[in-house]
């Protein structure tokens, strides 16, 4: 069977390719999200918020301007799994629903402090932002499922970044692997040889560093809803120092960012392969 792209596919329509096992890539309705499958492996790689766009009635009544919402957003995480059989990669900004809280707490009145409204949403609005992030899961679930038939058990990396200029510690790690959410012992060797992976990345212009739970720990609401719904599923919840931009003007840092796209996409190939011949099923 052969790889098609789709714009403006329906959940129930991309549900049904995952069932049938296609090769496809598809823009949900709407363009909340694409996902890509290449090919039926047991990882995928997630960037929920590497989008920032808002719909209408929200961008005209929003407080935040497009340089602001992009501060807390987590721009190029896309890129970082691109190359990679499975993606899902989320347009939305975090402002309009946030990915890694549940649904019932998805949508911010104020966020880090600041309030994001002109005026406060009405539950219509509310509602639709919900049922976005809950058919964002529900897209979750179906490409888990797959792949826990399909091979047993599945890897979930799922890929964010973090602002570190407004921490005192001069000393955070580059790379850093939440893991406090994961149930069962028996993915510690996979989750130490994906560390390992992470503290072996060279990338120009940065000297890498890879620590397990060191600021973030793992307790967003992807690894929640893997954790928590299915036994065989482990999610590997990565944050990477926004030293490929400039996290205040957002600017890209020229050198830095296409080296580390190239080894992040690299080591994310080389641990799944590994995860695949050493680990899979035992």
């Amino acid at each position: 069977m052969g790889f098609s792209v789709y714009k403006d596919l329906s959940e129930q329509e991309i549900v049904s390719k995952i069932s049938n096992r296609e090769c496809f890539s598809a823009t949900i309705i709407g363009g909340a999200f694409t996902l890509k499958i290449e090919k039926y492996l047991p990882a995928m790689s997630a960037a929920i918020h590497d989008g920032g766009l808002l719909r209408t009635e929200l961008l005209q009544n929003c407080l935040l301007d497009q340089s602001q919402r992009y501060y807390e957003e987590d721009p190029h995480t896309g890129s970082f799994i691109l190359e990679q059989a499975i993606t899902l990669i989320a347009h939305d900004s975090r402002y309009e629903y946030d990915l890694n809280r549940n649904t019932e707490e998805c949508v911010y009145e104020t966020a880090w402090g600041v309030d994001v409204w002109k005026v406060p949403l009405t539950a219509e609005a509310i509602a639709k932002s919900k049922a976005k992030h809950a058919q964002f899961y529900r897209i979750v679930g179906a490409i888990v499922e797959a792949l826990q038939a399909d091979f047993g058990q599945c890897i979930v990396y799922d890929n964010h970044s973090y602002n570190y200029k407004r921490h005192e510690r001069q000393d955070l790690p580059v790379l850093n692997l939440g893991t406090t959410s994961v149930k069962s012992e028996k993915w510690r060797p996979v989750i130490d040889s994906w560390l390992a992976n992470l503290q072996a990345m060279q990338v120009d212009g940065v000297a890498v560093t890879a620590a397990e739970n060191d600021i973030f720990f793992g307790k967003g609401c992807l690894a929640a809803f893997c954790h928590g719904n299915y036994d065989n599923v482990l999610v590997l919840a990565t944050e990477a120092k926004k030293v490929f931009m400039d996290e205040l003007t957002g600017q890209a840092d020229a050198i830095v960012l296409p080296s580390l796209q190239k080894a992040y996409n690299a080591s994310i190939s080389q641990h799944t392969q590994t995860y695949i011949n050493d680990y899979h099923g035992k």
